[in-house]
Parts: C-alpha cells; sequence; structure tokens
C-alpha cells in the first residue's frame, strides 16, 4: 500500500513537473512573441517616423513650390496687366479665359461681359476673321502684325495690329491674341503727310499766284480803260465787263492762294473772347446784306468768356471762312448757329452749325484738303486756310456731317491766359 501511494505521488510529480515545463515553454514562447511584436512595433514606430519624415518634407516642398506658383501667377498677373498691348487667350473651345485691361480699354469691354464666354458671342462680327484667337483656336494659321479697323461709337476707329499664336502643339489647347492700338501714330503719321502735302501745295501756290499776279494786274488795268473808253458801244461795254469781273475773280482766287500758302506769322495781343465773337458776327452779318443775303446768325454765348491772348485778324478770317461755308450751304429758309463755350479744360469752343445739306463721308474726308469744293464757283481754300490759321494757335477744327443732316465745324483753341 505505501508502494502504491508512492507511485501515485511520484505519477503526479511527473505530471506536475510536464505541466510546469508546458506552462514554462508556453510563458517563454510569448515572450518571445512579445519580443518579436515588440520589436516589430518599434520598426513600425521608426518607419512611421521615417515617412511622416518623408511626409513632411513633400509637404515643404509642396507648400514652397505653391508658393512658387502664386508668386510666379501673380507676376504673371502683374505682367500682363500693365502691358499697353491687349491680350486674350481662348481654350480649345473657343471660351475666352484672359481678357487684361488693355484689351478692355481698348476694345470697351468689362471683364465680366467677356470672360468665361464664347468668343463668337462676345464678338459676333469677327467670327470669320482669320486674324483672332479664335480662328488660330480652330486650326486658322497664326498671323503676325495684321492691320485691322474696328468701328467704335461716337469715336474714331480703332486701328490695330493683330498677332496670333497657339498655346501649345495642336489648336485644341487654345490660343492667344495679341493687338497694339495703332490709331495714333497711324493719325500722326497722316498728319505728318497732310503737312508735307500743304508744304509742297503751298509753295506752288505762291509761285504760280506770283506769275499770275503780274500779268494779271494789267489785263485788270486795260480791261478797265476799254471800260471807260466803250461808251457808244453797249455789246462791248458789257463784254469788257465780263472781263473786268472774271479778271478780279481771279485777282481774289489769286489773293487766297497767296494766303494760304503764307505761312501765319501771329502778332498775339489780349482779347475778349465774347466781344471779339460778337463783333466778327456782327461784321460777316453786314457784310451778307450788302451782298443782299438775308442771313441772320443765332448766337448761343454764354454771359462771360475768359480774356485770352490770339492774332484777332487771323481768327477772325477762320471764323470767316466757316461762315461762308455754311451760308453757301443753307437755302432761303435755313439757319446758321454759332454756339461758344468754355470747356473743362479751359479751351474755347466755337461751333457753326448750319441745317444745309450735309455732307456725305467721302467728301467729307476730304473737306480740308485744299482745291477740294463742293460749290461751283468755290475756290477750296477756305476750309484749308481756316485749319492753317486756328492750327498755328493750337487749335485744332474738326466737321461732324451727314448727308441731309446738316453740318457743324468745331474748332477749339487750347487755354491761352492772358500772360501767356
Amino acid at each position: 500500500m505505501p508502494e502504491q501511494s508512492s507511485r501515485v505521488t511520484a505519477q503526479q510529480n511527473v505530471i506536475e513537473t510536464k505541466n510546469i515545463e508546458g506552462w514554462t515553454r508556453s510563458v517563454e514562447a510569448f515572450s518571445r512573441m512579445i519580443d518579436r511584436l515588440q520589436a516589430d512595433y518599434a520598426e513600425l514606430e521608426a518607419k512611421h517616423a521615417e515617412l511622416n519624415a518623408e511626409l513632411a518634407s513633400m509637404n515643404d516642398s509642396l507648400h514652397l513650390a505653391a508658393e512658387a506658383n502664386s508668386r510666379l501667377a501673380a507676376y504673371r498677373d502683374r505682367i500682363v496687366a500693365a502691358v499697353t498691348a491687349g491680350i486674350i487667350t481662348v481654350d480649345g473651345n473657343g471660351i475666352v479665359r484672359l481678357f487684361n485691361p488693355a484689351a478692355a480699354r481698348l476694345l470697351d469691354k468689362s471683364p465680366d461681359a467677356v470672360l468665361n464666354r464664347p468668343y463668337a458671342e462676345v464678338w459676333p462680327d469677327r467670327r470669320d476673321d482669320p486674324a483672332t484667337a479664335l480662328a488660330c483656336a480652330q486650326g486658322a494659321d497664326p498671323v503676325n502684325e495684321q492691320r485691322r479697323e474696328y468701328p467704335r461709337p461716337g469715336a474714331m476707329p480703332l486701328i490695330v495690329s493683330v498677332s496670333t499664336i497657339r498655346l501649345g502643339t495642336s489648336p485644341s489647347e487654345g490660343a492667344l491674341e495679341v493687338f497694339t492700338d495703332m490709331t495714333q501714330s497711324e493719325r500722326m503719321h497722316h498728319e505728318l503727310t497732310r503737312m508735307r502735302t500743304l508744304a509742297a501745295l503751298g509753295e506752288m501756290s505762291a509761285t504760280v499766284a506770283h506769275e499770275i499776279r503780274n500779268p494779271l494786274g494789267g489785263i485788270i488795268g486795260f480791261a478797265e480803260l476799254l471800260a471807260r473808253n466803250s461808251d457808244g458801244d453797249p455789246k462791248r461795254k458789257d463784254m469788257v465787263n465780263k472781263i473786268v469781273t472774271g479778271a478780279h475773280h481771279l485777282n481774289l482766287l489769286v489773293g487766297r492762294l497767296l494766303e494760304f500758302a503764307r505761312e501765319p506769322k501771329l502778332t498775339l495781343r489780349p482779347l475778349e473772347w465774347r466781344p471779339f465773337l460778337d463783333t466778327t458776327l456782327d461784321q460777316y452779318e453786314d457784310n451778307a446784306r450788302r451782298r443782299g443775303a438775308r442771313l441772320t446768325l443765332k448766337r448761343r454765348f454764354p454771359e462771360r468768356l475768359p480774356t485770352g491772348r490770339a492774332d484777332g485778324l487771323c481768327l477772325r478770317q477762320a471764323i470767316w471762312n466757316v461762315l461762308e461755308n455754311a451760308e453757301h450751304a443753307v437755302r432761303d429758309d435755313g439757319h446758321v448757329e454759332v454756339d461758344s463755350q468754355l470747356l473743362t479744360d479751359g479751351s474755347l469752343s466755337v461751333c457753326i452749325t448750319d441745317n444745309g445739306p450735309g455732307i456725305d463721308a467721302e467728301m467729307r474726308e476730304r473737306v480740308f484738303s485744299p482745291f477740294v469744293t463742293t460749290k461751283k464757283k468755290g475756290t477750296g481754300l477756305g476750309l484749308a486756310t481756316a485749319r492753317k490759321f486756328v492750327e498755328a494757335h493750337g487749335g485744332t477744327v474738326t466737321i461732324d456731317s451727314q448727308s441731309g443732316a446738316g453740318t457743324t465745324v468745331s474748332i477749339v483753341l487750347p487755354p491761352i491766359s492772358e500772360e501767356g
């Protein structure tokens, strides 16, 4: 019995020992697993820290790149806004994506009315023009410095030089249009050409006038002598009188030629504008009455006008020349109005308006050219000389007329102080 009990105890001890060993192995395995997990976790932490560092570096780089792009975009926008040339870009669908301030100013359109809208809807009249960003984006060849002229309501036509280019390698990537205002330079070129032509005409006129005047004096003298000695022959006297009349008309033409050819030498004196204008118009009305013309000049002047300095004789002749044109334009029931006012910049404006038949567009472009006239007996020197006298004072003469709607000639004299 004691032996059996000892064997049972020994077996129990073996079992307990095995259990302890198994538990120990389990603990050791668990410890090793924990160690591996801790090592893996440490590795993950290190990897996480490394990734965080890389992300932080990438974020910094992206932030720097975004800042650089933002600065570049702002720089580009400042350049585009500062250039005086108009710039328009469209995408591949013909939608306007860029419209700089110069383009808005030149084309008189606000960006809100243009941006993100189809080019063809904004400018339907330019839909078929090959010199546009739209045409270039639709496959047309780029153009370089092509001249275009666009009408503007109430202003001179806009004259521009247009260039286009694609924004990518294919039209679908959009196109850019750049246009430069050439209106002022063309006007200056036209004015320079006009001045050279006038100078040449002036020299020719002076030469011709002098060559005519010498023999003309003799013709008039002999014709008047013949008229005095032909009392007994009415037919002969009538013929001689026609010669005298024609010779005097020719002498008047010669005088106007010399007046046009002569460079104005101004003698500037103080002038009270209101009394000067009243006297000038009174004298013209008196001359018209002596000619048998029924002419009344309607005046619209302010109560007071400033004092300036000008050559009264030259300005009076300029105004008379314009009035003479207006008088010939009106019929018996017509009228001529003279309106004078002081402009906001201190300039003096004198507008002479008639309700005559007006002037067509073709003639309107030529009315200030010498020897161009619509009158049967006109010389075509009246307005040319008037313009010459006014421009000698630094002023301008312009004409506004429509066929069948009368004519207004505007004389504008720049501010001239009494001490100027």
